[in-house]
């Protein structure tokens, strides 16, 4: 109804000024009158064709470079324009809807320079230009998303404006043009130390993901070709009289659960929730080879959970997984960590990546701790940020024998970040 009413009222008017311009000239007379008649008659027959020219004939098409990408490289967007009657166009503005979560930049790890105020990385608006196709039926516009966020990008309507020379006629249409984008999360050089082994024979602490253990002798075997000359037992061989090698224990890592905290009362903290999902991303590709069993866990709305296992399959699926969550308002993460405390085994290890940390955080952790878990807590807040009861909390931690890693924008801009135990 208000389409319609619009369309004549413009309709009204264009004929409106029509007829003054000629009724000018008629009681006017002379030369002046009748040449500002003929001159803007075209235009107006111009503006009368404009009222009528439809704009559902005219297709769009977007096409991007990469459907699936890594955070902070650049995408390529074409949107294609295909005008089904050659109606003489003399401009179209032409307006890409950008997605929301692409509205700011991901530097890699410059951005988290930004940590205690990462609303200055939203600088992106909407993509939008003018071009002047004439009789052209073909148009095609390209534009680039530069330093692109991690997440599923799903791009929607793409809009077309265009008008008579006069400014009377304004044709407005937005088109349905679907187009999805994965984006996954950039890579973080993160040296881990924080695994602890265990053997046949008592235990043995080594807080590197690298170790490679190989002092626990279990028995001696002939020597084989390959077998390195530090593995011969040169007292065995000396009476034996041939080349025996020794034998030693295979290791047993202990099975790693890595719990994700995405959900949190402030907003402010989502690129603290940026670089946890990178650091847990790090953490579960470092850590998959050197355990017996190792899950990561999201913590958001719901609980999603990824076991990994030697192949690509599991890793593909965590990574669509890290992908695509996004933080999620509330303050659902204590309840849901008690809930995984529960159920957790004290044979495993615990790694926790959060952005906040709670009285009711640190109690179950420290419950975990009293069980005999290995419990390790990855935090991430800005240095100006911190409160004074976080600060408090990660002394507590401390002190009851919790190992803590503080993660701030100091440490969060370096290449090569650490993670001691």
């Amino acid at each position: 109804m208000a389409n319609s009413l619009k369309f004549v009222l413009k309709l009204i008017l264009v004929l409106a000024l029509t007829v003054t311009l000629f009724v000018y000239g008629m009681f006017q007379g002379g030369f002046v009158s009748w040449f500002l008649f003929f001159s803007f008659l075209p235009i107006l027959a111009y503006s009368i064709m404009m009222i009528f020219y439809p704009m559902k004939f005219v297709k769009v098409e977007r096409q991007v470079s990469k459907h699936y990408l890594q955070a902070g490289q650049t995408l390529n967007v074409t949107v294609n324009i295909k005008r089904i009657l050659p109606v003489p166009i003399f401009y179209l503005v032409v307006e890409d809807g950008v997605p929301e979560m692409l509205t700011w930049h991901d530097t890699r790890h410059h951005k988290y320079r930004f940590l205690s105020n990462p609303n200055k990385l939203k600088s992106r608006l909407n993509s939008k230009t003018i071009v002047f196709p004439f009789l052209r039926r073909k148009i095609s516009y390209q534009y680039n998303l530069e330093s692109i966020p991690r997440g599923r990008h799903e791009f929607g309507q793409a809009k077309l404006i265009t008008g008579d020379l006069m400014g009377l006629v304004r044709k407005e249409r937005t088109y349905d043009v679907e187009t999805t984008v994965l984006v996954e999360p950039g890579e973080v050089s993160l040296k881990l130390e924080l695994e602890r082994s265990t053997f046949e024979e008592g235990q043995q602490s080594a807080y590197t993901i690298t170790a490679n253990h190989t002092n626990l002798v279990s028995g001696v075997r002939d020597y084989a070709p390959g077998d390195q000359l530090s593995w011969i037992d040169w007292k065995t061989t000396a009476r034996k009289q041939e080349l025996v090698t020794k034998e030693f224990e295979e290791e047993k890592h202990k099975d790693l659960s890595i719990i994700l905290n995405g959900s949190s009362n402030d907003f402010n903290l989502w690129l603290a929730f940026e670089a946890a999902v990178e650091v847990t991303h790090a953490v579960a590709n470092h850590s998959y080879e050197d355990h017996g069993n190792v899950s990561v866990i999201a913590l958001g709305q719901a609980r999603e959970e990824v076991v990994l296992s030697h192949g690509k399959q599991s890793l593909e699926k965590l990574t669509r997984l890290l992908s695509q969550i996004q933080l999620v308002q509330g303050d659902h993460f204590p309840q849901q960590l008690k809930r995984e405390a529960w159920q957790l085994s004290k044979d495993r290890y615990l790694v926790v990546v959060t952005h906040e940390l709670s009285p009711a955080i640190n109690q179950t952790i420290m419950q975990l701790k009293q069980q005999q878990v290995d419990v390790h807590i990855i935090f991430i807040r800005s240095k100006h940020l911190i409160s004074h009861e976080e600060r408090v909390g990660m002394d507590q931690l401390h002190y009851s024998g919790v190992k803590m890693s503080w993660l701030n924008e100091d440490r969060l801009v370096r290449r090569h970040i650490e993670v001691n135990a």
